[in-house]
C-alpha cells in the first residue's frame, strides 16, 4: 500500500514538472498565428469570467487595456452568453512589418442564433467574419495589441456604447448637414 501512494506520488510530480518545464518553454516558442489561434480558442470557448488571466497573458497595450477594463457583464455578453454556434476559426494570412512587429488575419464561421438560443442550426444564418489584428514581440514571447479591423461580439470584448447603429429611420449614420445660410436659401428658391 505504501509503495502505491509513492508511485502516485512520484508519477504525480513527474507529470507536474514535464508540464511545467513544456509549459514555460512553449510560451516563448509561440509563434504570432498561434498565439491568435490560442486567444481564440480560449474566447470562443470561454466558460468562465475568470478566464479574463488566460486572455490577458496574451494580450498587451490596447487590447490587454479593453479587457482589463471590460465589466463582468460585458466579458459574458462576449465571451459566455453565446448568441451563435461556432463552426470554425482559422489564422487566414499574417504579414510581417518588423522582426518584432506583425498582423495576423482569421477568420471565423458560426452560426448566429439572435435572440433563439434553442435555433436550429440549419434555421440559423451562417456568418463569416475576417478580422486582423497587431501582434507585438515583447520581452521574447509575441502578444496581441490590437484590433486592426472591426470589433465583433464574439472574439473581442467591447461595451454596447462602441457599438456602430444605423440612424433612426434605417439609414447608415452620417454627420449632420448644417442649415443652409441665408444666401444659399435664397439662391435655393430662386428660379433658374
Amino acid at each position: 500500500m505504501k509503495f502505491l501512494s509513492h508511485l502516485f506520488l512520484a508519477i504525480g510530480l513527474l507529470v507536474l514538472t514535464s508540464c511545467t518545464k513544456s509549459c514555460g518553454s512553449s510560451r516563448k516558442d509561440m509563434t504570432p498565428e498561434q498565439v491568435v489561434e490560442a486567444y481564440l480558442n480560449i474566447s470562443l470557448n470561454m466558460k468562465d469570467v475568470g478566464q479574463k488571466e488566460d486572455l490577458l497573458a496574451l494580450t498587451t497595450d490596447n487590447l490587454r487595456d479593453a479587457i482589463v477594463q471590460a465589466s463582468d457583464d460585458t466579458l459574458k455578453n462576449a465571451f459566455i452568453n453565446k448568441n451563435y454556434r461556432l463552426k470554425t476559426y482559422s489564422v487566414v494570412e499574417r504579414r510581417d512589418r518588423t522582426p518584432r512587429e506583425t498582423e495576423v488575419t482569421f477568420s471565423i464561421s458560426y452560426n448566429d442564433l439572435g435572440d433563439n438560443p434553442e435555433l436550429k442550426e440549419e434555421d440559423a444564418a451562417l456568418v463569416t467574419t475576417e478580422n486582423t489584428v497587431s501582434v507585438a514581440k515583447q520581452n521574447g514571447i509575441w502578444l496581441i495589441r490590437d484590433v486592426l479591423g472591426k470589433k465583433t461580439t464574439i472574439d473581442f470584448p467591447f461595451s454596447q456604447a462602441d457599438e456602430i447603429k444605423p440612424a433612426p429611420g434605417g439609414s447608415d449614420p452620417t454627420p449632420e448637414q448644417p442649415p443652409p445660410t441665408e444666401e444659399e436659401g435664397e439662391a435655393e428658391a430662386a428660379p433658374n
